[in-house]
């Protein structure tokens, strides 16, 4: 279903994606703007939100890489629908599993509308750090500093 047979050169952006959730989980520590809740089914192997959000980065993540940037279209007008439909899938099943079994909860003024904005972020810096690292490197650092600003992410609830 994914490249799995070229891992190798998807593996930057595996770790592009486990930097830049790390950096969340640290710079919203004391002020989550979500966080994830232990559910029946995975409350005994994922019992907390820290546990819940390294199963997604050591699972979730590669494979999304592997899967999404394997079958990426060379055409532009498809890209963005690929982008559209992956994000739209994200967030549907965000909205429909995950909030509705109270597996997520949400803070500080953040919905799933903020959640969709995030997911075609997402998305589109996966290709993006795929072909330019150093763009989406860029693009994840105005990202976070503009979400920060407003949200008003506050520095003294850092440790």
């Amino acid at each position: 279903m994914g490249d799995w047979r070229n891992w190798r050169k998807y593996y930057p952006t595996i770790l592009f994606l486990f930097v830049n959730d790390l950096l969340y989980n640290v710079l919203t520590y004391n002020y989550s703007m979500w966080k994830f809740n232990p559910v029946s089914f995975d409350k005994y192997i994922y019992s907390n939100h820290t546990l819940i959000t390294l199963g997604i980065n050591f699972i979730n993540f590669p494979a999304i890489v592997l899967i999404y940037l394997g079958h990426y279209p060379e055409r532009k007008i498809l890209q963005l629908f690929y982008v559209l439909a992956w994000s739209l899938l994200n967030t549907m099943i965000e909205y429909t599993i995950w909030a509705t079994i109270k597996g997520i909860s949400y803070y500080h003024g953040w919905t799933i509308g903020w959640s969709f904005l995030i997911n075609l972020m997402f998305y589109t810096s996966l290709r993006l750090h795929y072909l330019r690292p150093m763009a989406a490197w860029l693009f994840a650092l105005g990202a976070i500093i503009s979400l920060s600003l407003f949200f008003d992410l506050p520095v003294r609830s850092m440790k």
